[in-house]
């Protein structure tokens, strides 16, 4: 092998790897990997994305802040909760409630990491983690991006659970927030 090993992790070799694009959302990078037990090498790819974070906002009512959206990746209107990217630098708390403020004009009190995931380890080494917001209450009009065009939708945490049940939440991510939270 004729590159330079960049790290040995548990019985893999890493070796560099480089950017095949650069995205506004993301790099797609590829680099070899060999397998010392098998001595196999092969070509992986790797997804490099900013952390994100989701925000499961709760009302005084006990309603939690659900949003609708376009999802160009299933072509179809979601069920989900406030979320986004955290910026370079930015607290996930701070990307939480700045996210919660621009996308549905709500926010609240008491905010705190209550889980983190990894989306996608096979592909990708961001976290997405999950604030919860309490308190929250509309305070301003959605600030939306350009290409957002959301619909909020309070909705009672009775109602969020049976959704869940009946497939009508099938965002993975939202699903995986809003478990943090019911069983916290």
């Amino acid at each position: 092998m004729d590159e330079i090993k960049s790290e040995t992790t548990g019985g893999w070799d890493v070796y560099p790897d480089r950017v095949l694009i650069e995205t506004p959302i993301m790099t797609v990078k590829v680099g070899p990997v060999l397998c010392t037990r098998s001595g196999r090498r092969k070509e992986f790819y790797r997804f490099d994305c900013p952390d994100w974070v989701n925000i499961v906002a709760v009302t005084p009512e006990r309603e939690i802040v659900l949003i609708r959206q376009f999802r160009y990746g299933s072509n179809r209107i979601e069920i989900e909760i406030p979320g986004g990217t955290i910026e370079a630098a930015e607290d996930p708390v701070a990307a939480g409630r700045r996210e919660l403020l621009e996308e549905t004009g709500y926010a609240g009190d008491k905010a705190r990491i209550i889980g983190r995931v990894c989306p996608n380890p096979a592909i990708q080494g961001n976290y997405c983690y999950t604030v919860l917001v309490e308190d929250a209450q509309l305070v301003a009009p959605p600030t939306m991006d350009e290409m957002e065009d959301i619909v909020t939708v309070p909705m009672a945490e009775n109602e969020v659970r049976a959704w869940m049940r009946e497939g009508k939440i099938e965002h993975g991510l939202v699903l995986n927030a809003l478990m943090f939270y019911f069983s916290d």
